[in-house]
């Protein structure tokens, strides 16, 4: 089940609204790149489970929201692409630098609480965990597929 809840919302009079779809909430570095980027804003964060892209677009115009931060399948972004010229609204992804891989918790943790407002780790069912570094936010302008025969 999806659950929506407002997570951040800046000083300022005019503020820009963003969903942000994923699992874990915008970092601090996440957050404060927004306001430089868009002024004051409010943030609501889109949880759980997520059956399209169509399901989002009912968040953004319930919320009047200009932009969305996806953290989704590549196929769930490129439909939500399409939409957004439909619905005028921006998709923005977050870049993520890669920064370690381990298999050891306590490292990540490590590795993470030395920057925690711009780091982040994912754990993959393999046992593998990566840690990711926010870097910047794109505005996702088209999604191609470009294959070649084998």
């Amino acid at each position: 089940m999806a659950q929506i809840e407002k997570v951040y919302m800046s000083g300022g009079r005019e503020k820009i609204v963003v969903l942000w779809v994923s699992r874990h909430p915008p970092l601090k570095a996440q957050i404060e790149e927004l306001e430089r980027k868009l002024g004051s804003v409010i943030i609501y964060q889109l949880s759980g489970v997520i059956p399209n892209a169509e399901f989002i677009i009912d968040y953004i115009k319930k919320l009047n929201a200009r932009y969305t931060v996806p953290v989704l399948p590549l196929s769930m972004i490129a439909r939500l692409s399409e939409l957004a010229k439909q619905h005028n609204f921006i998709v923005l992804l977050a870049r993520m630098n890669n920064i370690a891989t381990t298999k050891d918790i306590d490292e990540a943790k490590k590795l993470v609480n030395e920057a925690p407002d711009k780091r982040t780790l994912a754990t993959h069912a393999d046992g593998l965990i990566r840690i990711f570094e926010f870097e910047r936010f794109d505005k996702l302008v088209k999604i191609e597929l470009i294959t070649e025969p084998l």
